[in-house]
């Protein structure tokens, strides 16, 4: 969970009006969210790792994170969630906003995962491009978060419809 997550979903409301904040929020969470639930259940298993802004992330035990995390999995929820936001909102904007709101998350860690995140299921080809595989790609991480979050927080308030006064009760 980052805040570069959630600027997308910030940046991605001015495109949605009919979806809450909160449900394009947690759309960008939902990946991280399974991740806890899988691995509470015992399904996949986050591995072990270290980080210092020497070295990076330093991967002690891969994690495996086929369900949450694989791009084939991603892709699936990401369907799931749009078919979802369709059938409550009944507009095929808000369905296939939540849907790329939910997929973002698997663009945005293939950017900073070192190569764990699986393609497919568990034994596939992982792939991610490692920005967090040094410590200078660490600092540059957290600051690209902080201007995603920012840029995204700019998007979301330039662009949002002032309610009327009498209904701001």
């Amino acid at each position: 969970m980052g805040p570069g997550h959630f600027a997308i979903a910030f940046a991605a409301k001015s495109t949605a009006p009919k979806p809450p904040l909160w449900v394009l929020l947690l759309a960008t969470e939902v990946l991280d969210l399974l991740s806890y639930a899988f691995q509470a259940l015992g399904i996949e298993d986050f591995g072990i790792t270290t980080s210092d802004l020497q070295h990076g992330v330093q991967v002690l035990v891969p994690a495996t994170i086929p369900w949450s995390h694989g791009l084939f999995m991603s892709i699936v929820w990401s369907l799931l969630a749009a078919g979802i936001a369709y059938l409550v909102w009944r507009d095929r904007q808000a369905g296939m906003i939540v849907g790329l709101a939910l997929f973002s998350h698997w663009v945005l860690d293939f950017i900073v995962h070192l190569p764990d995140l699986p393609l497919l299921f568990s034994g596939s080809p992982r792939v991610g491009l490692g920005l967090w595989g040094s410590g200078a790609g660490l600092v540059i991480s957290g600051v690209l978060e902080i201007v995603l979050l920012a840029a995204g927080t700019i998007i979301y308030l330039a662009t949002r419809k002032r309610k009327p006064e009498k209904e701001a009760v």
